[in-house]
């Protein structure tokens, strides 16, 4: 009978140490629930250091933010006046951000008219949005970014982390330095970069920009009328459908550039390699020569009736043309 007690005495005593250490590991993160009347183009300000926040055009004139703070936030800061709204999640001087780690972080939902233009500064935050009409520029440090259905001035940037880019239109800039960049359905202008990252699109825009270091890209587009090629210690991949007298410049240096067009391509072709570069082209019987003096080779050639224009120049590295 004694044992039964001091058995049941122990049982009492782990319920009482764990009801404790429940209350002790309590999400202790600050909610906030707050909305306000702006103007249909709204010009918006959001600044949380980390966590997730999501970020959603609605119809209305109204902004709303809800969710939780990080528990690390010593409060927020709300204005809106006179067509401008700023939020801030105010976090200490010195905070410790642990990476992966985002169980205590910010945890955010924001909705913003369709016509607003929002900014976003974050360092360890993941952030997604979806149908801002009025221009969209977000920049994380240590984050993902995911974006849909934006249009006018679309500018997304990330240092150590991936870009998910889908149907959005405009003039559109993607920059990751460690990470990559996924872009499906977009139109309009482009812009992309990384650094020791990689790219995989699937556009439509009229105008493309590439630029990788230390990475890779594979483009596949439609319609695309100019397109720019810009590679350091990288290899893109590039295939054009649709585009009869494009113009096409681009660069390398000890990388790779390989272009891919219709057969039935208009355009004057001018290309260039030197310090041990080579071309291969498998558009049309036309062979490269080789210079005089030194390693360096050249290829001039037209199909159709020339109008438009292929300039690519290599240093150390190959450029290859290939029939879609």
């Amino acid at each position: 009978m004694k044992t039964l007690t001091k058995v049941g005495l122990v049982g009492v005593a782990a319920l009482l140490l764990l009801n404790v250490s429940s209350i002790a590991y309590a999400d202790q993160r600050e909610t906030i629930d707050q909305s306000r009347t702006v103007a249909a183009n709204e010009k918006i300000y959001l600044e949380v250091m980390s966590g997730d926040v999501t970020i959603k055009a609605v119809s209305g004139n109204e902004f709303k933010i809800s969710g939780k703070l990080d528990e690390n936030a010593t409060g927020y800061t709300l204005e809106s006046k006179d067509g401008f709204t700023r939020f801030e999640m105010t976090m200490p001087r010195q905070v410790n951000y642990k990476g992966s780690d985002k169980s205590n972080a910010a945890d955010l939902q924001v909705e913003v008219p369709t016509g607003s233009s929002v900014e976003f500064k974050g360092v360890n935050s993941d952030v997604s949005l979806s149908g801002i009409s009025g221009g969209s520029n977000i920049s994380t440090v240590n984050g993902k970014i995911a974006a849909a259905n934006l249009s006018t001035l679309v500018q997304l940037n990330t240092v150590n982390g991936e870009i998910g880019s889908k149907d959005n239109s405009g003039q559109i800039e993607l920059s990751s330095v460690n990470g990559e960049i996924i872009d499906v359905g977009s139109s309009g202008r482009l812009d992309y970069s990384v650094v020791n990252g990689k790219i995989k699109a699937r556009t439509s825009a009229e105008e493309v920009s590439v630029s990788t270091v230390n990475g890779d890209a594979e483009l596949k587009m439609t319609g695309t009328q100019r397109l720019k090629l810009s590679t350091v210690n990288g290899e893109i991949e590039a295939e054009l459908a649709k585009s009869d007298n494009p113009r096409i410049s681009g660069s390398s240096v000890s990388g790779d550039i390989e272009l891919k067009l219709d057969s039935n391509i208009s355009a004057r072709f001018d290309i260039k390699a030197s310090a041990g570069g080579s071309i291969d082209n498998k558009l049309s019987s036309d062979k490269a020569s080789k210079a005089k003096y030194g390693p360096a080779r050249s290829l001039q050639f037209s199909l159709g009736s020339g109008d438009g224009s292929v300039e690519l120049t290599t240093v150390s590295g190959d450029v290859e043309l290939k029939k879609l």
